[in-house]
């Protein structure tokens, strides 16, 4: 029913198809490495920001803060000067702990080589949760640690462990209200160890979702935008993933998978979402 003319037009369409699909891909793959390329440059502008501020930076509040801490331990000091000399104190270490984030997000990570780093990561939450303790109590948050299989063992070194985990919980405990609920589970496989941070706040929009992990991205007054950025880049870096799921249940709550690698694995497998537990 089709005549030769038209067979040979579109047998000539179909010769070209696999050219206009390469072409395509080509578009693509150059528009990433641009891309790429571009954020690099602007990942390097910030780095070199972060070490000028630091430098400039770090010392004056830190003399600050010095000369404060001793003014406080006066007893000359009149009560009214003395609340005042602690809200400062407070803003200088808010502003202390924005610069080492932003510090955090400007160098370059370590990956560990051959099993070159590890730590239990079981350990590293249990450090960080008693760290984090003191500022869910004033709130009367209360920060769960279930850990059913003992230690383990992922294939990154503790201090990028703790960095990460810190960022997490602290974002969970700053999202529920007070009389909240956090709640942190780990469980390991021969390839992956895994930790799942869990809060009973509003919950991350989907819009946000997509936009959560950009850096200086934040929805918090006081935020700097960088504690998932840091997050996302330092479990690339080790060859680890991380995964957001939002709500929970009842329209609220969010919960923050982090997978890394496990310890002496060749590759980290993703396992599904664990059944939620009702305590």
């Amino acid at each position: 029913m089709i005549s030769g003319e038209t067979f040979a037009a579109l047998e000539f369409l179909c010769e070209q198809l696999p050219g206009a699909f390469d072409l395509c891909r080509l578009i693509e793959e150059k528009l990433q490495l641009e891309r790429d390329l571009a954020e690099r440059e602007r990942l390097a502008l910030v780095g070199q920001m972060a070490a000028s501020i630091s430098h400039n930076l770090k010392n004056p509040l830190g003399s600050i803060k010095t000369i404060l801490q001793v003014q406080m331990e006066s007893p000359e000091l009149p009560a009214s000067l003395r609340s005042e000399t602690q809200m400062v104190l407070e803003e200088i270490n808010r502003l202390s702990a924005r610069l080492n984030q932003l510090l955090q997000f400007s160098r370059p990570g370590v990956r560990a080589g051959n099993g070159a780093q590890t730590c239990d990561l079981a350990r590293v939450a249990e450090t960080v949760a008693n760290v984090l303790r003191h500022a869910a109590d004033e709130r009367g948050i209360t920060v769960q640690l279930a850990n059913p299989n003992g230690e383990a063992r992922a294939a990154i070194g503790e201090e990028v462990a703790n960095d990460i985990l810190s960022n997490v919980m602290l974002n969970a405990i700053e999202a529920v209200t007070d009389g909240g609920h956090v709640r942190v589970s780990l469980w390991a496989s021969e390839k992956t160890c895994s930790v799942l941070v869990e809060d009973d706040g509003p919950g991350i929009s989907e819009t946000d979702q997509a936009k959560v992990l950009r850096p200086f991205f934040t929805t918090k007054a006081r935020g700097s935008g960088l504690g998932l950025a840091i997050v996302d880049r330092r479990l690339q870096e080790a060859g680890g993933t991380l995964e957001i799921q939002s709500p929970l249940s009842g329209g609220r709550g969010t919960g923050i998978r982090l997978n890394f690698p496990a310890f002496a694995a060749k590759d980290a497998a993703t396992a599904g979402w664990p059944a939620q537990s009702d305590s």
